[in-house]
């Protein structure tokens, strides 16, 4: 495999690098598991940006998952990110 992607928004990036990650029914420590999906990486060209992928058939997308391990939740980073959301409010 010669290509590989990750996608992260500068908020799920904050949250993944700076935040304990707690379950939110349950507030114990998640766990982290890496997983992963092949895609046609000629669907990241564009008109204005064409991108040239090595491989471009065979493009791992990597997606980060936390698996809670008391009550068995599973959430992605996304997930995370919104389900905390309400609770940084001060």
């Amino acid at each position: 495999m010669k290509s590989f992607r990750y996608e992260f928004t500068m908020e799920e990036l904050k949250y993944y690098l700076f935040n304990k990650k707690k379950c939110p029914k349950c507030q114990n420590k998640m766990i982290k598991s890496k997983g992963y999906e092949l895609v046609d990486g000629s669907i990241f060209n564009s008109a204005s940006t064409p991108l040239y992928i090595q491989g471009r058939d065979k493009v791992k997308h990597y997606h980060y998952l936390f698996n809670c391990s008391k009550c068995g939740f599973q959430y992605t980073l996304k997930e995370l990110v919104q389900k905390n959301k309400g609770s940084d409010k001060r």
